[in-house]
């Protein structure tokens, strides 16, 4: 079977059999499939914003001191392979060919009903494994304690921060989620925490299983900033058992993934960020009038279904002069006409608000408008409009031929851990 049929058979998985989250499916695949975790060190890395970056700066600092090393990150922008990569490079169409039919025969031999993150994350692993790197560094998808990736035992795990996101999954405090974020926490593993994760909490479950905890301090006027110090702090951690030297950490903390505060001068000043939840919104822009003083924002947005609309609004509000909406086409994209509705409660005027019929259609007249007004634009919201935002703009790099980025979840089944 090709790469393009088996990604639409995986994607096809939530469509039917929703999430779920737990480890019973994770630790049974793992067993079957010989333990392809056990052959290569992970540093483990969970969080509500940040997580992403802090992976691919560790992988990056790990990577300039001579090793071979995985990064698996979630979601995709433009292609699943995106997910995948070892040094920098994603896996290979053929790789996912040679490996996805296995895990697929695995799962019906078994009657095992994992999820497409389940899926994804052994796919992950085998690679790695295939690939006999020496590090892998791996990014929860949701949460921590029942995360399919938690199956794993690190040598290192770091959580970057805590803050209200999916809390119809992980609860309606930031107690609730920092609980559900400590569950990566293993026997006698150290902890890196950054500034913005309660050392309270999880300091209770840390001294529970014995595991040194450290917590970056101080404050840091953009995310950027702040993820580089955990990043470096956890990259000085490791260097004391491995060799990673001063220059190697320095390497890696100049690593970006795409659309984190990703700047664009032509045809205007474009900033791309998937910033998607108030807090990560908030320092967004903090981080905007930072690098920009007070020169007028343009926005162009498009949120999921499952965040707090209301006040992300409220933010975007706060910091944009003009609003463009937009919404992702996967079936995960909060309506248009609620963004609007939500934008008119927050009084802002009519004139203010410009819907199109598509994204193309939106940017197009963003950008003209920007140029025009000499203003910013900011393009924020949804990992799921970024992937027609950056074809419009032009940026090549590999795509899937049709969207095949999670769909909408049907239902959630809390497991625990048999």
């Amino acid at each position: 079977m090709l790469y393009q049929e088996l990604i639409q058979q995986l994607y096809s998985i939530n469509l039917f059999s929703g999430m779920k989250l737990g480890l019973n499916n994770s630790l049974k695949l793992q067993r079957i499939l010989n333990f392809p975790d056990h052959k290569f060190k992970t540093i483990h890395v969970a969080g509500t914003n940040g997580k992403g970056s802090v992976t691919t700066k560790i992988a990056k600092g790990i990577q300039s001191a001579g090793y071979r090393v995985g990064l698996y990150t979630s979601p995709h922008i433009s292609c699943f392979r995106e997910r995948i990569s070892i040094n920098g490079e994603m896996i290979s169409e053929k790789s996912i060919e040679e490996i996805l039919p296995t895990i697929f025969e695995v799962i019906k031999n078994h009657s095992i009903s994992a999820t497409f993150f389940e899926i994804a994350t052994v796919l992950a692993l085998i690679h790695f494994a295939n690939q006999k790197v020496d590090f892998v560094i791996l990014e929860t998808g949701l949460g921590g304690r029942f995360d399919a990736t938690n199956i794993v035992n690190p040598i290192l795990s770091v959580i970057t921060s805590i803050s209200l996101d999916h809390t119809e999954y992980l609860g309606h405090t930031i107690e609730e989620i920092a609980k559900e974020k400590a569950g990566i926490i293993k026997d006698n593993i150290p902890v890196v925490i950054g500034p913005k994760t309660p050392y309270d909490i999880i300091k209770i479950f840390a001294d529970d299983k014995k595991s040194p905890l450290f917590q970056v301090a101080g404050e840091y006027p953009t995310f950027e900033e702040e993820n580089c110090m955990i990043a470096k702090t956890a990259l000085k951690h490791l260097s004391v058992k491995y060799k990673i030297s001063d220059q190697d950490i320095t390497n890696g903390l100049k690593a970006r993934q795409p659309c984190r505060f990703q700047v664009l001068t032509n045809p205007c000043t474009i900033i791309l960020d998937v910033a998607h939840n108030p807090d990560g919104l908030s320092h967004l822009f903090q981080a905007v009038q930072h690098h920009f003083g007070n020169r007028s924002i343009r926005i162009l947005f498009g949120l999921s279904k499952n965040k707090d609309i209301g006040e992300c609004v409220k933010i975007i509000r706060e910091f944009g002069n003009e609003f463009h909406l937009v919404q992702a086409n996967n079936g995960r994209g909060e309506l248009v006409s609620n963004l609007e509705e939500k934008m008119k409660q927050q009084n802002v005027t009519s004139d203010k608000i410009f819907v199109d019929e598509c994204i193309k259609s939106s940017l197009d007249k963003a950008i003209k408008a920007a140029q025009q007004h000499d203003q910013i634009l900011v393009i924020c919201g949804s990992f799921f409009i970024m992937s027609e935002v950056r074809r419009c703009l032009g940026l090549l790099e590999p795509r899937d031929e049709f969207d095949m980025n999670e769909k909408i979840v049907q239902a959630t089944t809390m497991k625990t851990i048999n």
